[in-house]
């Protein structure tokens, strides 16, 4: 925890701030120990289950005492600005505490996570109304937030999703679908992308804040068997005839494309921290099963072919820490922060799939037992190349910015 607190101190923050920032995440770090780290086995075991008839998601128990506990302790509107009834600290506080909570479980981050991805959005892109309404009740954990972009047609291709939203006066009323959503069954307070004029592709869609709440339109249809990330409960919504009030709209009507583009840059950085915190749970244990573990006669961790990898997997944890740190300072400072984004992204996640693979493979046969966590880490971890923008997609991103400069000039 020390490493934490040291190398996120050296980022720009006055006293003041550290002090706060370290104060929290002591906070959250107990939380992690006592609350979350030790059931995170079960809580993968159990996972979430979908009622048809009543098209109710049940989560283990213990993600709701969690949950509780984060809203009670202030955790859940951190950025959120005090005047909005959040702490108004920094967005890279916000991914410091994500790392965090995805090394306890990687499943139950995903409720902080796509919490500040929500109320992020909302500050940046919603109408006064909307935001006095919505963002002290994220701060608060009365709502939660979660994401409707993804359709069954569309992925890494928003500009062609099928769902429409018609115009009707003072509402818009949507039909369609979405699958992959993230936080099914719990959240209530969506970040959701339609089409308001489908002839013109990416440029027809509008972006809204969907309630869910009180929205008989609204219904969870399924929920998906995952290979990972089981106590966080992905679904399929089915949307008729649901109802968006207009002051829910987000920045302009047909301009959706660049709120989901803003959106996307911010939650990689958190994909990245998410990446970490799964990487450095798997290497902590694999530090300490090295340390215990004897062949011919000594401990492996004697072993120089085992000190280096050790030493090479640290590094690259080490180092990807730094780059999603950069890039939440980037977004703190107001900086143009997209590139760095993904490159936290594509590094972190690809790193978070290498270290895992490793920490199953120093313990032998043993980590691929259900009852040694690296089992669970190396499945929570595959999904992070994915979601958010596949790396493929990341690669595009960074090319596309690094051909546009013309560094003979600077």
């Amino acid at each position: 925890m020390k490493d934490l607190l040291q190398v996120f101190g050296t980022h720009g923050f006055d006293k003041d701030e550290q002090e706060q920032n370290e104060m929290i995440l002591e906070l959250l770090d107990e939380i992690c120990k006592k609350d979350i780290e030790p059931y995170a086995q079960e809580m993968d075991e159990i996972g979430c289950s979908f009622d048809v008839e009543t098209g109710k998601v049940a989560y283990p128990p213990q993600t709701y005492k969690i949950l509780k506990l984060l809203c009670e302790n202030d955790l859940m509107g951190l950025a959120i600005p005090e005047k909005y009834d959040g702490i108004g600290l920094s967005f890279s506080l916000v991914n410091a505490c994500y790392e965090r909570i995805s090394r306890a479980d990687a499943g139950t981050s995903l409720l902080f996570g796509l919490q500040n991805s929500s109320s992020d959005v909302i500050e940046a892109f919603g109408k006064e109304e909307a935001k006095e309404y919505y963002l002290p009740k994220l701060a608060h954990g009365e709502k939660i937030g979660g994401l409707l972009f993804t359709e069954p047609g569309s992925g890494s291709d928003l500009g062609s999703l099928k769902t429409k939203a018609v115009d009707h006066g003072d509402h818009y009323i949507i039909n369609g679908s979405k699958n992959f959503i993230t936080n099914s069954g719990i959240a209530d307070t969506f970040l959701f992308l339609a089409s308001t004029d489908p002839e013109k592709g990416s440029r027809g869609l509008t972006a809204f804040i969907l309630d869910s709440k009180d929205n008989p339109g609204f219904k969870i249809s399924r929920l998906e068997e995952k290979l990972g990330l089981h106590s966080n409960a992905t679904g399929e919504v089915i949307l008729e005839d649901a109802v968006i009030p207009k002051s829910n709209v987000l920045g302009e009507i047909g301009k959706g494309f660049s709120v989901v583009l803003y959106e996307l840059s911010a939650a990689r950085i958190g994909i990245a921290a998410q990446s970490v915190g799964i990487a450095d749970a798997a290497y902590r244990k694999a530090v300490n099963y090295v340390k215990t573990r004897k062949q011919f006669g000594k401990t492996i961790e004697s072993f120089q072919v085992t000190q280096f990898k050790m030493a090479d997997l640290f590094t690259k944890i080490h180092t990807a820490r730094l780059a999603y740190i950069a890039a939440a300072r980037m977004k703190d400072k107001k900086m143009d922060f997209a590139e760095y984004a993904s490159i936290a992204k594509l590094y972190a996640s690809e790193i978070a799939q290498e270290v895992t693979y490793e920490a199953i493979q120093m313990h032998g046969g043993y980590g691929y037992i259900r009852e040694y966590d690296v089992e669970r880490h190396y499945r929570d971890a595959r999904i992070t190349p994915i979601y958010e923008g596949t790396n493929e997609v990341q690669r595009i991103v960074i090319s596309r910015a690094e051909m546009a400069k013309n560094y003979s000039q600077e």
